[in-house]
């Protein structure tokens, strides 16, 4: 038997088994593109979402952010759109003295937010509030032990300053001075320092 008469007779025997690859192979590559395509379309409409209820938020009026924020909290927790409105969201309720709304708006965006800046702001904010209804171990818990974000430490230190604690509050400012801030941010931190002193 040829090599020819060998291939001819193996195509013979496995030509069912070939055709079924080919089109499995294709059906998944289809389906696949198929499925970015549906993601790329799902995150578009999102984004025209988010931009009309910022235009409406911009324009005066908040009930669209709120209520995009609302219904993605739930459908769509970890797009970046979501944290975003969220954190229009969450300005709003502390606008209107509704922590415990700002505070929802907050702990999502921490819980579910993939960008480490967006989570950072919230966690921010959120200590801010936490300070702001004297809840100062719950903001310690929050910020944590040692952050690594110099407006954290800052706000560790007003935290400290806020608990008579004038040594942890003057290290927590020295350490901010060992960051690239502007010079108002230093001007203000020193100004702290010599507060204490």
């Amino acid at each position: 038997m040829s090599d020819e008469e060998k291939v001819v007779s193996w195509l013979e025997e496995n030509y069912k088994g070939l055709i079924v690859g080919v089109i499995i192979g294709l059906s998944i590559l289809y389906g696949y593109k198929a499925y970015i395509s549906n993601q790329n379309t799902k995150q578009l409409n999102l984004s025209r979402e988010y931009d009309l209820a910022i235009n409406e938020y911009n324009s005066g009026k908040i009930n669209e952010v709120l209520k995009f924020s609302r219904n993605n909290i739930s459908q769509n927790p970890e797009n970046i759109y979501t944290s975003l409105a969220s954190l229009y969201s969450a300005k709003e309720m502390y606008k209107q003295n509704n922590f415990e709304e700002a505070y929802v708006f907050l702990e999502h965006i921490i819980k579910y937010s993939s960008d480490k800046e967006i989570k950072s702001l919230a966690k921010y904010r959120k200590a801010k509030l936490l300070i702001e209804e004297q809840r100062y171990e719950e903001a310690h818990l929050l910020i944590g032990d040692e952050p690594d974000n110099y407006q954290h430490i800052e706000l560790k230190g007003d935290l400290y300053l806020i608990q008579n604690q004038y040594t942890k509050a003057i290290n927590h400012y020295n350490d901010v001075l060992t960051y690239s801030i502007t010079p108002n941010e230093r001007k203000n931190i020193i100004a702290k320092i010599n507060l204490i002193k």
